[in-house]
């Protein structure tokens, strides 16, 4: 038997009908189990078997609650892969030392890429698989998220006297070309192997910026220490991030 839940866990499982609790709790509830709901789906079925009925139906809400909360399916998706991706933003603010070396910094967050995909793989398919089926509104988030983490790349071309011959999109190439290598093992239910892949992450990541021994080096110390621990992510209703 697992320990005693917490607060949060007990609350997710509060039923359908009326309750003698703060109306704007309820709701928060409401748009969580459904937040949740549409991660799990998407996950199983892939976005387009997924149903606003069977997510009303997963999250334990009637059918009005949901079109309360969302308008489609599609805004219900963009607003979990918005939380899931704003979840695993602060994962990386907590567990990322700005004054640590760069190339520490980019294996540390190789690391905790790894480790939210096992720790949440429903979440981790939506923002990285599903997103990319889920019409052009949806890709052009998960294009922006990627975006999102060059200028950090960037910072690595200071390491490099040669920087100035490093191709103008490099960053969001070395960005796409991690995110595809989760996304074929997710889609391949081979999210576990990551943990081997993750050496070759970062020594691919880093050996523009740092040269292949400096990146090699960088790789051998990642393989050799203990995993992240991972704190619980907010916002996936049940599971607390």
């Amino acid at each position: 038997m697992g320990g005693p839940k917490t607060i949060s866990e007990r609350l997710s499982t509060l039923p359908p009908g009326r309750h003698l609790l703060p109306s704007d709790f309820v709701t928060s509830n409401q748009r969580a189990r459904i937040l949740s709901a549409v991660s799990e789906l998407v996950a199983e079925r892939g976005y387009q078997k997924t149903t606003i009925e069977l997510i009303a139906k997963t999250a334990r809400v009637a059918l009005s609650t949901f079109y309360e909360h969302f308008a489609s399916k599609e805004e219900c998706f963009l607003a979990a892969f918005d939380t899931d991706v704003e979840a695993a933003r602060e994962v990386f603010d907590e567990l990322i030392d700005p004054n640590l070396p760069w190339t520490e910094q980019i294996a540390v967050g190789l690391e905790i890429v790894v480790e939210l995909v096992l720790a949440e793989p429903d979440r981790a398919k939506l923002c990285l698989v599903a997103s990319q089926a889920a019409g052009a509104t949806a890709f052009k988030r998960y294009q922006e998220t990627l975006e999102r983490v060059t200028p950090k790349l960037r910072e690595g071309r200071s390491l490099n006297p040669r920087s100035a011959k490093l191709p103008d999109g490099i960053e969001v190439a070395l960005a796409g070309g991690i995110a595809w290598l989760v996304h074929q093992r997710l889609v391949g239910d081979e999210a576990d192997s990551l943990k081997e892949l993750l050496p070759e992450m970062v020594q691919l990541t880093l050996t523009p910026y740092v040269g292949e021994e400096e990146a090699r080096r960088t790789a051998r110390e990642v393989k050799m220490r203990e995993r992240i621990e991972i704190p619980r992510v907010q916002g996936g209703g049940a599971r607390e991030m």
